[in-house]
Order: structure tokens, then C-alpha cells, then sequence
């Protein structure tokens, strides 16, 4: 069995099925999974759900200045506000009297509750026994060790991988909590195994990153490439299963700034073959080519 291809076609068939509502699982024990307005309890959607949750606050209580205002609260001094992005339909009436409605992009600043101080702000601070719920999968731990990456811990919420450091940053375990679809452990070296595919794209390795930028095609490819790979070393490492819901809903956030590459996925799949081979310690003849 190739389990690869069958790993790619599990998550394919996951992606039409779970959508793309895909949640940070290591801002600290959440109050809730999805960020969220504070004031209108609305769920804020789209990219906002993953510029909010790559944001180092525990709380996903977000609202405007004017919104904190309204329930008694104030922005604390020096606070730094995060952009949300919204569609206003707008209308427009041409010379004959037609009228067009057409969608405008507008956006606006939101501060997070842990940036402001009112007994309302308050309510939405996360309890604090909280437990910590990683287990440490030894022969995991141990293979991580192995690949001979520049691996660093921090209480930081951020996992990233530094192509000028060469290095890979994670959040310390504690910060790591269950989603709807995976156990903290599951979250944490599926993440573990993204930031690491990441890696093997260095110049010295597979020389497969390039400049990019947040958002742009280029970054989205190369999410793709480590969400996928991450797949792939999950079910190879015994760390779950079958592919996570969870892969498949983040692969299909980056899926919409590729919509015009139907091959995008499979393109993707055979790049994260190759760096997980490459992590799994398998020399081929595909990969010295490659690298």
C-alpha cells in the first residue's frame, strides 16, 4: 500500500467534507476555539479566523475601541490593535437609474481582551487549572532528535520555521489544547511535523522556499507542502490514525489563494513526499536529484 497516495486521498475526501473552518489548537487554552466578537458574539471568518488565531493571547475575545467603550472598558495604553477585514455591499445608480450593488472590502482595528481592563474584558480570561494535556511520545521525541534540526521551545505561541536562523521555534507543550477533531498530543506533533517540513525546504536540503509573503501564492504553496507533509509523517509515525479533519480544513484556507491551479494539491503532495522522506531518514534517488 502506498501510503502516501492513500494518506493525499483520505485528505482530499476530507477537504470536500469539513470545509475550512481550521482553529490555532496552541493559544493557550482558548475560551473558544474560534475568535469571536466580544460585543456580538459574533464568529469572525474567512482569513480574520487565521490572522486572529497567530496572535500570542490566550483569549479569542476580540472588539473595537469604541465597542470595549460601549461595555465600560478601555484599550490599556500602548495596546496594539489587529486588522479585521469585512465586505460592505455597496450601491451604485448609473444615468438611466439602474442601480448595481457591488461588494467593497473595508476593514477595521480589533483589540483583544487580554488588551483591555473593565470587569467586562474580565469575563472572557480562561480558567486557570487548566490542565496539561501533551503526552510525550518517546520514539516521536526521539526521531524529532534525529533529524538533526534546530529545534527551540519558548512559552511564545508561535510555531514557525526561520529560514534566515535555520531553526524551528514551538510553543511549549502546556500551551497546546484539544480541537474538536484532535487530542492535544495529536496537535502538537502534527504541528511539530509542519514546522519540520518547513525545514527541509532550506537551501542546503531540498532548496524549495522562495521570498515570500503572507497570503501570496508562493506561501500558500509551501503551506500546503508542510500541511501535507505533516499528514504523511502522522500516519508514518503512528501519531494518528488516519489524516486529521483538522489538516484537511487548514489545507483548504490555503486552497483559496490557489484557485486557479486545480493540480495545486497533487503538485503539493509530491513535494511533501519528498521532504518527508527526507525526515524519515530514506535516501532515494528521487530525493538526491531533488536536493
Amino acid at each position: 500500500m502506498d501510503i502516501y497516495q492513500t494518506v493525499t486521498d483520505q485528505v482530499i475526501k476530507q477537504m470536500t467534507e469539513s470545509g475550512a473552518d481550521w482553529v490555532n489548537p496552541f493559544n493557550k487554552g482558548k475560551t473558544s476555539l474560534r475568535p469571536f466578537n466580544a460585543v456580538t458574539q459574533r464568529n469572525y471568518r474567512g482569513v480574520n479566523i487565521l490572522m486572529l488565531n497567530f496572535t500570542p493571547f490566550a483569549s479569542n475575545a476580540w472588539a473595537g475601541y469604541q465597542q470595549w467603550a460601549s461595555k465600560g472598558c478601555t484599550v490599556k495604553k500602548g495596546a496594539k490593535g489587529h486588522m479585521v477585514t469585512y465586505f460592505k455591499m455597496l450601491k451604485k445608480e448609473d444615468q438611466e437609474g439602474k442601480v448595481s450593488v457591488f461588494p467593497m472590502i473595508r476593514y477595521s482595528t480589533v483589540f483583544n481582551s487580554e488588551q483591555v481592563e473593565g470587569d467586562y474584558a474580565r469575563t472572557f480570561d480562561n480558567p486557570t487549572d487548566d490542565p496539561v494535556e501533551v503526552m510525550d511520545l518517546e520514539s516521536v521525541e526521539a526521531w524529532a532528535k534525529g533529524t538533526g534540526a534546530d529545534i527551540r521551545e519558548s512559552p511564545e505561541s508561535r510555531a514557525f520555521y526561520s529560514p534566515a536562523g535555520d531553526f524551528v521555534h514551538m510553543p511549549i507543550k502546556s500551551l497546546f489544547r484539544a480541537t474538536e477533531h484532535s487530542t492535544a498530543t495529536e496537535c502538537y506533533y502534527s504541528t511539530l511535523s509542519h514546522e519540520l517540513v518547513h525545514w527541509t525546504g532550506h537551501a542546503s536540503r531540498l532548496n524549495r522556499h522562495k521570498l515570500t509573503r503572507f497570503g501570496d501564492s508562493d506561501y500558500a504553496f509551501e503551506e500546503l507542502v508542510a500541511e501535507l507533509g505533516a499528514a504523511f509523517l502522522c500516519a508514518e509515525l503512528g501519531i494518528t490514525n488516519s489524516p486529521r479533519i483538522d489538516h484537511a480544513q487548514y489545507l483548504n484556507n490555503w486552497l483559496r489563494v490557489l484557485q486557479n491551479d486545480k493540480r495545486a494539491i497533487f503538485k503539493a503532495a509530491s513535494l511533501a513526499r519528498k521532504a518527508s522522506e527526507l525526515l524519515l531518514g530514506r535516501e532515494t534517488e528521487e530525493l538526491k536529484e531533488a536536493a
